[in-house]
C-alpha cells in the first residue's frame, strides 16, 4: 500500500509545478502586454507632441510664411515683384499663387510652376525641365539668386513668367527659412474627416445664460451642417472654452484649448472684456476668429488679419451718429458737446465722435467729462445751455441719459440729442417728453428688419428640430450669423483647406446676406463686416422706436 501513495504524491507535485508554470507564463504575457500598451501610448503621445511642435513656426519662419503666401513683410520695406520692366507690389504676384500654398507646384494655362519644397529643390541628381533646361540641385545661395535674379543653379534664365523679387537680405533670409519648413507646415484642426473649431463663451456670472443660449445655436447649426454631409465631407466639431474672471485667464484658457484640441478657428462667442488679449492670441498663433461678439473691436493699424467682426462696435456707431447729424447743415453750424463718463466704452465712443465731427467740418465742438453714478445732471444742463449748445452726443453709463434728458426738459432746453442704443438704459422711453419730438436719435448696429422671412423660417426650423430654448434672441442670432459666415467661407476656400485660404475666402465676402444682420462685406483692409449703424428716432406720443435714417456708414 506504500508505493501507490508515493505515486499519487508525485502526480500531485507535478500538477502543482505545471499550474505554477502556467501562472508564470500568464504573468509574463500580461507584463509584455502592459509594456506594449505603455510603449504604444508613449509613441502616440510623442507623435502628438512632435505634430504640435511641427506646427509651431519660429518668428523668422512666420515672417517668411507671410512673404511666401501674401508677398507681405511684417518688417522692412514693401517687397516689389518685377515682370520685365514693370514693377508691382509682391502682394499681387505671390509665391503661393503660382507654386501652391504648400509649395506643391501647379500647372495653369500651360505654365508649370515647379515644386518648392526644400527636399525637392536640393535633390542630389538635379532637375530636368520640360523646356529642356537642366541644372544641378539648389543650395541657399542659388535659391536666393533664382528669386532675386531669375537664374537657376546653372546660370540659365528662368521662365519669363517667374517674377524677380526685390527685397532686403533679412526678408530673403525669412523666405528661405520658411521654404525649408514648408513641407512640414500644416494647419492644425483639419483632417480628412473633420474641422475642429472652438468658441469662447461665458459660463459664470451675469452673462451665463447668454453664453448658454449662443452655445445652443452653434451646436444646433453645426449639427445640421453635419447631417447634410458636412463641408466637403468633413464634419465640424465644436469645442467650447469658458471665459474666466480676467482677460488674461480667458486668453490662457483659449490658448490651451487651441493646443489641446488643435483648433483650426474660433467661431462666434463673446470676446467682451478680453478683446485685445484674444486678438493678440489670434495674431501670435495665426488662429482665425470669426464673428466674436464685442462692443469694442480693436482698431489697430495695421489690421489684425486673423479677426473678423460682424457688427460695428461703439466707435463705428458713434461715427455713424455724427455722419447722420452732419448730413443736416443747420446742425453743423451750432455748438456741439460730446458728453461722456470715464468708462472704457464711453471714452472710445466719445473719442471716435470727436474725430469724426472734425472730419465732417463741425465748427464748434466741446468735450464734457463727468463721473458716472449719481452725477449732477442739473449743473451739466445749466452749463451746456449757457454755452448755447444745440447738439449733444451723450455717451454715459446706462440710465444717465434719461436723467440728463429729464433735467433738460425741466429747464426748458431741448437740444438735439444723439445716443448709442447699446449704452442706453431701459428707462429712456419713459423719460422722453413731447418737447423732444424729432430731436432725439439713437444708433443700433442691427434692427429687427434685418431678419428676412427665409432666415426667420430657418431659425424656427432649427429650434424646432434641436429643441433649444428661445432666449437672448439678439445673441442667438449673432451666433447664427457667425456660423453662417464661417460655413460660407469654408465652401469658398475649397477642399484643400488652410487658414490662409479661409482668410482669403472671408476677405472675398461682399454684401453677404446672413438673413439676420445687415449685409456683410470684408476685404484686405476691412475687418468689420457692417461698419455703421441704423439711426432710430423715438415717437414721443406712442413711446416707440421708429427708423428714420436707414443705414449710415461709419467710414466716410
Amino acid at each position: 500500500m506504500i508505493e501507490p501513495v508515493r505515486e499519487s504524491t508525485k502526480k500531485r507535485s507535478a500538477k502543482k509545478r505545471s499550474a505554477r508554470a502556467r501562472l508564470l507564463l500568464l504573468c509574463v504575457a500580461l507584463a509584455v502586454l502592459c509594456v506594449f500598451t505603455l510603449l504604444h501610448c508613449y509613441h502616440a503621445i510623442a507623435q502628438q507632441s512632435t505634430s504640435s511642435f511641427a506646427n509651431t513656426l519660429t518668428l523668422q519662419e512666420q515672417r517668411g510664411k507671410a512673404i511666401y503666401q501674401r508677398g507681405a513683410s511684417p518688417s522692412g520695406p514693401e517687397i516689389i515683384a518685377m515682370m520685365g520692366e514693370i514693377d508691382v507690389p509682391a502682394s499681387t504676384l505671390t509665391c503661393a499663387g503660382c507654386h501652391g500654398v504648400r509649395g506643391e507646384g501647379k500647372t495653369e494655362g500651360g505654365v508649370i510652376a515647379g515644386q518648392l519644397t526644400w527636399t525637392h529643390l536640393t535633390k542630389s541628381y538635379g532637375h530636368s525641365h520640360p523646356s529642356g533646361r537642366k541644372h544641378g540641385p539648389f543650395n541657399e545661395l542659388s535659391f536666393i539668386r533664382s528669386v532675386a535674379n531669375g537664374l537657376d543653379p546653372a546660370g540659365n534664365p528662368l521662365l519669363v513668367t517667374m517674377p524677380r523679387y526685390r527685397m532686403t537680405q533679412e526678408q530673403m533670409a525669412d523666405l528661405l527659412a520658411y521654404v525649408k519648413r514648408i513641407a512640414a507646415d500644416s494647419d492644425p484642426g483639419v483632417t480628412e474627416q473633420a474641422i475642429i473649431i472652438g468658441s469662447v463663451l461665458p459660463a459664470h456670472g451675469p452673462l451665463t445664460e447668454t453664453g448658454a443660449a449662443m452655445r445652443d445655436v452653434l451646436t444646433a447649426y453645426f449639427a445640421e451642417v453635419n447631417s447634410r454631409g458636412g463641408i466637403y465631407n468633413r464634419r465640424i466639431e465644436l469645442h467650447v472654452v469658458e471665459s474666466r474672471a480676467t482677460a488674461a485667464e480667458t486668453t490662457s484658457a483659449a490658448g490651451e484649448l487651441a493646443t489641446r484640441e488643435q483648433v483650426f478657428a474660433f467661431i462666434g462667442g463673446l470676446s467682451a472684456g478680453a478683446d485685445r488679449e484674444l486678438a493678440a492670441l489670434a495674431a501670435e498663433r495665426e488662429i482665425p476668429f470669426v464673428g466674436p461678439g464685442t462692443l469694442l473691436p480693436p482698431t489697430d493699424t495695421p489690421i489684425n488679419r486673423q479677426v473678423f467682426y460682424l457688427l460695428s462696435g461703439v466707435r463705428e456707431q458713434s461715427r455713424a451718429l455724427v455722419n447722420f447729424a452732419a448730413a443736416r447743415p443747420e446742425l453743423t453750424k451750432t455748438r456741439a458737446a460730446i458728453v461722456a463718463d470715464g468708462g472704457e466704452l464711453t471714452q472710445a465712443a466719445s473719442n471716435a465722435a470727436e474725430e469724426q465731427a472734425k472730419k465732417t467740418g463741425w465748427e464748434k465742438i466741446d468735450r464734457e467729462a463727468y463721473q458716472g453714478g449719481g452725477f449732477d445732471a442739473a449743473q451739466l444742463v445749466r452749463k451746456l445751455r449757457l454755452a448755447e449748445t444745440g447738439v449733444v452726443f451723450f455717451f454715459g453709463e446706462s440710465g444717465d441719459e434719461a436723467v440728463f434728458i429729464r433735467e433738460a426738459a425741466a429747464a426748458g432746453w431741448t437740444p438735439h440729442i444723439f445716443l448709442l442704443g447699446a449704452l442706453a438704459g431701459r428707462g429712456l422711453l419713459g423719460a422722453i417728453s413731447q418737447e423732444f419730438k424729432d430731436k432725439l436719435f439713437l444708433a443700433y448696429p442691427t434692427v429687427p428688419a434685418d431678419i428676412t422671412p427665409s432666415a426667420a423660417a430657418e431659425f424656427r426650423a432649427l429650434q424646432g428640430k434641436h429643441k433649444f430654448a428661445l432666449r437672448h434672441s439678439a445673441s442667438q442670432l449673432a451666433a447664427l450669423a457667425a456660423a453662417k459666415v464661417f460655413v460660407e467661407a469654408l465652401k469658398r476656400a475649397g477642399q484643400d483647406l488652410t487658414r490662409e485660404k479661409l482668410i482669403g475666402a472671408l476677405e472675398s465676402l461682399y454684401d453677404f446676406e446672413t438673413g439676420v444682420t445687415p449685409r456683410l462685406t470684408f476685404g484686405p483692409n476691412r475687418r468689420v463686416g457692417a461698419p455703421g449703424a441704423y439711426i432710430i428716432a423715438i415717437d414721443t406720443v406712442k413711446k416707440q422706436f421708429v427708423t428714420v435714417g436707414g443705414w449710415v456708414e461709419a467710414n466716410r
